[in-house]
């Protein structure tokens, strides 16, 4: 999942950094332009952190579960 998101994130930059050439847009508006992409990525980018800790932590509850099975099992 990480890796989508990398990809997606370098892909946005080159497609950023291309148009910012084919247009020459002033520097100012490509501040502005790298601010908000910067904004947009870091909030997707906290969003994946929440959802892969969320999963890590339903993963750690379900091995736990199955553990304390187990060992119910064996006692």
């Amino acid at each position: 999942m990480a890796n989508k998101v990398a990809f997606a994130l370098v892909f946005s930059l080159m497609i950023v950094v291309s148009i910012r050439s084919a247009v020459g847009s002033t520097e100012e508006t490509f501040d502005q332009g790298m601010h908000s992409f910067q904004k947009t990525t870091g909030a997707a980018a906290e969003r994946v952190s929440h959802a892969a800790s969320d999963a890590a932590e339903k993963a750690k509850d379900t091995s736990k579960s199955w553990t304390d099975w187990v060992k119910d099992k064996f006692d």
